[in-house]
């Protein structure tokens, strides 16, 4: 039997023409840029020389790039304006003028920590997205099979790894989804409802957007349409565990405690295998100045899951602010052996001696 329709039109005066920003537009870059990555000169250029321009475009001349601004998504033509853009307008434009310059990019999706908001509920946005040039450096010499190159501009939780390839129209999906989280916290309804049936309609296999879809149900009483999408939604699996965490929040709200505990049981045996999980719930605590909790979570994580640099970046935080710079130090270590940057580390020694007495 076919999953019934989860649209909801009239209730939300849905038109096509409050989704402003069609997939082409999201990827089409500002004409000045466009006329600078057209000259003959550059498109005559070797791959290396043009990935190293293009790695000049993004990043500038002294290597510092665009500023990171979480919180909003904006088109390739924006984030070049602005100077400034989240892990997903980056991505974007970085990929635009990759496709301009005949350099072969990939999009894609990386794990990263559970991110919790003020309202409890997890994964309001996105996983992080960045972008992966294959084996960009295969005419090195002695180096015949190449080395991958991951352009990454989120501060936090930057990784190197090969994640899951995204299409374009995957990326588009991400997009309107954000916006959709946009409009649903400034109360914006029939904006946040448009975004997010274009984003199911661009990939409907992308889970994220049934869940919060789901959340806005739930905002204008449309309990039962919210369980069915809540329940498609965990049907269909994905990365993160926020549209279970809803339905159980939901069956919880209704006073359904039997089968409450069902789904709360299936969120700790997750939650409790899952180093991510524990990552986000240390970061949580370090934000709110409680480093104890913070080297519990993080502690739990390290013992779940081995190389994962952000593990020991944020450990070493968190001891350090308890006072205990010695174990500080030893994470220190421990992230110098995976490969971290001397630049971060020594970031990380100068704000550990600020912390000290």
């Amino acid at each position: 039997m076919p999953e019934p329709s989860p649209w909801m039109d009239e209730a939300f005066g849905w038109q096509p023409a409050l989704v402003a920003v069609q997939p082409a537009d999201l990827f089409r870059l500002d004409p000045e840029l466009e006329r600078k990555l057209a000259e003959p000169a550059l498109l005559q250029a070797s791959t290396g020389q043009r990935l190293k321009r293009l790695l000049g475009v993004v990043f500038g001349p002294e290597g510092r790039g665009f500023a990171y601004a979480g919180g909003h998504s904006t088109t390739a033509a924006e984030t070049w304006r602005n100077k400034s853009g989240d892990c997903l307008s980056l991505t974007v434009l970085t990929y635009a003028v990759a496709r301009a310059m005949g350099v072969s990019a990939q999009m894609q999706e990386v794990q990263a920590p559970a991110i919790f908001d003020r309202r409890g509920q997890l994964d309001a946005v996105n996983q992080h997205v960045n972008v992966l040039f294959p084996r960009a450096f295969r005419d090195v010499p002695g180096d015949p099979a190449g080395r991958d190159i991951v352009v990454d501009f989120e501060p936090d939780f930057a990784t190197g790894q090969r994640g899951t390839p995204l299409t374009e129209a995957g990326i588009v999906a991400r997009y309107y989804n954000n916006i959709a989280v946009e409009h649903l916290a400034r109360g914006r309804h029939d904006l946040a409802y448009a975004h997010f049936k274009a984003a199911i309609q661009a990939q409907p296999d992308y889970v994220a957007s049934y869940g919060n879809l789901a959340v806005l149900y739930r905002r204008t009483g449309q309990e039962q349409e919210a369980e069915r999408l809540l329940r498609r939604a965990v049907a269909m699996g994905g990365s993160t565990d926020a549209s279970l965490h809803e339905l159980h929040q939901l069956l919880v709200d209704q006073g359904r405690m039997a089968e409450a505990r069902q789904y709360a049981r299936r969120l700790e045996a997750r939650r409790a295998a899952d180093p991510y999980y524990w990552i986000g719930l240390g970061i949580l605590h370090l934000q709110d100045d409680e480093p104890r909790r913070a080297i519990a979570a993080l502690e739990r994580a390290r013992s779940l899951a081995a190389g994962f640099q952000e593990v020991h970046r944020y450990l070493a935080v968190a001891y350090a602010r308890a006072g205990e710079p010695w174990r500080a130090n030893q994470e220190l270590l421990a992230l110098a052996s995976l490969g971290a940057g001397q630049g971060e580390l020594s970031a990380l020694h100068k704000k550990f001696k600020r912390l000290q007495p």
